[in-house]
């Protein structure tokens, strides 16, 4: 079967095709998050028979026996296996067994949550393509979308509400979340939320009453934006909530805090062997944001990490000597976590 795109997993859906299995890849979790769920509830599958695994934790043969297992009062069960661009080839190579003999009675969903496309592992991409030319096997490209596409699912995300909307509100929308679908997603339903029922067009003025980026969220959205290293991003959050009038030492303590969160997850992970999911929970990240931390931790090094706290430590009695620029002091330590 051909890579699909997701527009096309959703007339699969839709005309209730359902496969033995499933693999939902690309950068965009929101997507694959999205394909998930439209699966789970044509499945319709309690908790009884749902089975939720992660491949760089667990072994194939765990999640064999838990697909040979028989639905309880249900139809099917569904067994999910996340991380999939982690698994292991000895794994690759049973699940691509499964593949050519599959049970009926279960349907299993992988979640490769990173870009297929560049896959170095000679094994991983064996896997992929095994699993796109399988007959059993439905696979969607959830990838990063292009700015047109943006706009193309901002218009049809505001038109599914009943509301129009202007291109100019659209660039405004995309230029603040990015291309974040998730995001982007959120601000609409906000949005929606705030017209109400009765009025059909979204202005200028509703996006600049709710107050798309407030100083909470865009605080948030700055420790977001340096876990993902964007350099770009950040800079934007950074100047805009110094423009808002926050604190700069509310700005230096979230960022401190979101260094420190790291280096914290990093020691558990590589030092104290523990799962992402206990490691997860002990910082606080949610369990629907695990896999967006953990993919982004990648890119920071322990070493550079511990520097940033020096920078940090430095930017702070720079701030409170008030002998300093808030935005040249705050950039610097932006730059350096994200270089």
């Amino acid at each position: 079967m051909s890579l699909l795109k997701v527009q096309d997993f959703d007339e699969l859906i839709t005309y209730k095709k359902l496969s033995p299995a499933y693999l939902f890849m690309g950068e965009e979790s929101y997507l694959i998050d999205i394909c998930l769920r439209k699966t789970e509830k044509f499945l319709d599958v309690n908790d009884l028979n749902k089975e939720v695994f992660y491949a760089s934790e667990s072994y194939a043969e765990n999640v064999l026996n838990s697909l040979r297992t028989l639905p309880f009062l249900s139809k099917r069960r569904m067994i999910v296996v996340r991380d999939v661009n982690k698994i292991k080839a000895v794994d690759a190579d049973k699940l691509i067994d499964y593949l050519t003999n599959v049970v009926e009675t279960s349907c299993l969903v992988l979640l490769y949550s990173d870009n297929y496309k560049k896959e170095s592992v000679a094994k991983r991409k064996e896997f992929i393509n095994k699993c796109i030319n399988s007959k059993n096997c439905v696979c969607v490209d959830c990838r990063k979308r292009y700015r047109n596409e943006i706009v193309e699912f901002i218009r049809g995300e505001i038109a599914l509400r009943g509301k129009t909307v202007s291109n100019d509100i659209i660039s405004r929308i995309i230029d603040e979340s990015n291309t974040d679908l998730l995001s982007i997603s959120n601000e609409i339903e906000k949005l929606s939320l705030f017209v109400g029922r009765d009025k059909k067009g979204i202005t200028q003025d509703d996006l600049e009453k709710i107050g798309g980026y407030t100083k909470e969220a865009s605080v948030y959205a700055l420790s977001s934006t340096l876990e993902a290293k964007n350099l770009k991003k950040s800079m934007f959050i950074l100047e805009k909530l110094l423009n808002e009038g926050e604190e700069p030492v509310i700005i230096l303590s979230a960022i401190s805090s979101s260094v420190r969160k790291m280096l914290n997850a990093k020691s558990m992970t590589e030092e104290q062997n523990m799962s992402a999911s206990e490691t997860a929970l002990k910082v606080g990240v949610n369990s629907f944001y695990t896999e967006i931390f953990f993919s982004n931790l990648e890119k920071h090094s322990t070493k550079i990490l511990m520097e940033s706290l020096k920078v940090i430590l430095k930017a702070d009695t720079a701030i409170k000597t008030g002998n300093n620029d808030a935005l040249s002091v705050l950039g610097k330590v932006v730059l350096f976590i994200c270089k």
